[in-house]
C-alpha cells in the first residue's frame, strides 16, 4: 500500500503550485489582455450610447429640427402643375397653398392632394380631419414637424389648404 500521508501516488510526478499556474488564477499577460478586450467594449457601448443620443437629440422639442424651403418646394415640382393658380408657393418658399377642384370650380385633383400630403408627411390624424370636414365646420387647422395647415371645404369649392412653415 501506498504512505496515506503521500498525496499523490508514488508513480505520478509532483505537481508545482505557484502564482502562475495555480488553477484558480490566470497569467498576469492574459489577465491584462481581459482587461483591454473589457475596455474595449465598454468604450464601444459609450460610443454607440453617446451617437444614438445625438442622432436622436432634439426631435420633440419645441424650436427643434424645422422643415425647410426645399420641403415645400419638392412637393410643388413633384405634385403641383406648372403655372396654375391651384397650387402656389409663396412667402419665400414658406407657404403653400392648395385649392382642389369642387362642383362649380376646378382645382387640383384628389390625387395631386394626397401627393402633397405624402410629401409634407401630413399624419393620418390631420389627414382624417381633413376628409372629414363639411362647409358647416369653417375654417380648420392642423400641425406636426414644423408645419401648420389650415383648410375649408365646401362642396362647391372643393378644398382650399393653406400650408405654413414654421419660423
Amino acid at each position: 500500500m501506498t504512505d496515506p500521508s503521500q498525496l499523490m501516488p508514488p508513480d505520478q510526478p509532483e505537481v508545482i503550485t505557484s502564482a502562475e499556474t495555480a488553477p484558480d488564477s490566470v497569467p498576469t499577460s492574459r489577465r491584462h489582455t481581459y482587461l483591454i478586450a473589457a475596455a474595449g467594449v465598454a468604450v464601444l457601448i459609450a460610443a454607440i450610447g453617446i451617437t444614438l443620443l445625438l442622432a436622436g437629440a432634439g426631435h420633440d422639442e419645441p424650436g427643434a429640427e424645422q422643415p425647410t424651403r426645399r420641403v415645400v418646394e419638392a412637393a410643388h415640382a413633384r405634385c403641383g402643375p406648372t403655372g396654375t393658380e391651384y397650387a402656389r408657393v409663396g412667402d419665400g418658399g414658406r407657404t403653400l397653398t392648395l385649392n382642389s377642384h369642387g362642383k362649380k370650380s376646378s382645382g387640383l385633383a384628389y390625387a395631386q392632394l394626397e401627393c402633397y400630403w405624402t410629401m409634407l408627411e401630413m399624419p393620418d390624424s390631420v389627414r382624417a380631419e381633413v376628409e372629414a370636414t363639411r362647409a358647416l365646420d369653417g375654417r380648420r387647422s392642423g400641425e406636426w414637424d414644423g408645419i401648420r395647415v389650415s383648410w375649408s371645404y365646401h362642396p362647391d369649392s372643393g378644398i382650399q389648404m393653406v400650408f405654413t412653415l414654421a419660423d
